[in-house]
């Protein structure tokens, strides 16, 4: 009679000879418990072919029970990290049984495989400024490399610095880079965008204006560039803070002239598509700062002032960026702005303890960027000197 210790001990020897004395203790009247763990020690030696002939001979015989297929599933699982034939067998066995805790051991193996994944990602560890069209200069960065994207893509047509042939066009551009984010996001981590309607100009005063929903078409190409729809939150301005399109309702009280003062915008939530839940992207974060005592916004409605800066003419409000990085980062991580303009969410995420990485293809905000800390930033691409001299004397 042998003891669970004493075939341990066996199978720590790791020869052909020990190999053959646990395959007679897996077929001897022993008890149960002696029996898997004989399985379980030939499971750790490293003749694979010996191993994979043994589990693909006994683990379909119905005179074995159960919680010796159990084994010899556990040692195909971990086999098949670097042996294919196991994966195949993994599969097979998974397929025959249905079993419930068959299919338990087999998600808590994904889930721990895809935990050191997270944890082995070449993480980014300093702020990153990629002057140029993000569309490429996101190239430079490596796959799920950033644990968060917050941005406002540029108004269609409506600043001077937003100029497209037409609104296809434009959409067309931004899921090109709204596909590159997907690839630098970490699978499972937030996009989240601020957009709202915007109104184009008259081309003449007999014709009418057009006014695009953009962010109902944002949905469309956000889906389809790898993301699903999470939350939308609003954010609320004080009405005397947006232009006034009530004043000629209000003098005439005409039916069908109304057109309200929109005091909203809308900040869309997205998560990178993934086949699990947020807890696996929690996990990987052992220690945190749980801000006890602070404030929780507990609805979708945000009443936050609108902030005007010399340098941009549409900039985030860094009470917004304060927000959005507490609920949706951790400190250490990656936040990427693909359309930083002068750069505020980094300026929020320098002093939040997060990485900041800003790609702007206008050299004028990108040196605004880069002249508030000189050196902080590691920047890849060509900011024009009289650009970083203009910046400097006006700021």
């Amino acid at each position: 009679m042998y003891s669970v210790e004493q075939v341990k001990s066996i199978g720590k020897e790791r020869t052909p000879e020990s190999f053959s004395r646990l395959l007679g203790i897996f077929h001897s009247d022993e008890s149960i418990d002696v029996r898997r763990e004989a399985v379980s020690s030939i499971g750790r030696h490293s003749d694979n072919d010996k191993i994979f002939e043994f589990i693909s001979r006994e683990a379909f015989s119905k005179n074995n029970p159960m919680e010796l297929i159990y084994q010899m599933f556990r040692t195909c699982l971990y086999k098949s990290r670097d042996d294919e034939r196991f994966s195949q067998l993994r599969q097979k066995i998974s397929n025959y049984y249905r079993n419930e805790n068959i299919d338990k051991m087999s998600a808590y193996y994904d889930f721990r495989q895809q935990r050191e994944k997270l944890q082995a990602k070449n993480k980014i560890t300093n702020p990153i400024l990629l002057v140029g069209d993000s569309a490429h200069t996101l190239g430079q960065l490596d796959d799920e490399c950033v644990q968060l994207i917050f941005t406002s893509p540029p108004y269609y047509n409506a600043r001077e610095y937003s100029d497209y042939t037409s609104y296809d066009e434009y959409l067309l551009r931004m899921k090109e880079i709204f596909c590159s984010c997907c690839r630098v996001l970490e699978d499972g981590r937030f996009m989240i965008v601020n957009v709202s309607p915007v109104i184009t100009k008259r081309p003449g005063r007999e014709f009418e204006s057009i006014r695009y929903p953009i962010h109902y078409d944002m949905h469309r190409i956000l889906t389809e560039s790898g993301y699903y729809f999470v939350d939308e939150i609003i954010w609320i301005k004080p009405e005397p803070s947006v232009p006034d399109r009530i004043s000629g309702y209000r003098q005439t009280r005409k039916p069908l002239s109304y057109k309200p003062n929109c005091i909203t915008e809308s900040i869309m939530i997205y998560r990178k598509n993934c086949t699990f839940l947020l807890d696996r992207n929690m996990k990987a974060y052992d220690e945190y700062d749980k801000h006890d005592g602070e404030e929780i916004d507990t609805s979708n409605c945000w009443y936050i002032a609108p902030k005007y800066d010399k340098n941009h003419p549409a900039v985030f409000p860094e009470e917004l960026c304060r927000k959005i990085l507490r609920y949706y980062s951790f400190e250490g991580d990656a936040v990427l702005d693909p359309f930083a303009g002068s750069g505020t969410l980094g300026r929020v995420a320098r002093r939040m303890g997060r990485i900041p990485v800003m790609c702007e293809m206008n050299e004028d905000y990108a040196a605004v960027i880069d002249s508030e800390e000189p050196g902080y930033y590691d920047v890849r691409g060509k900011i024009s000197s009289k650009y970083s001299q203009q910046i400097v004397m006006r700021m």
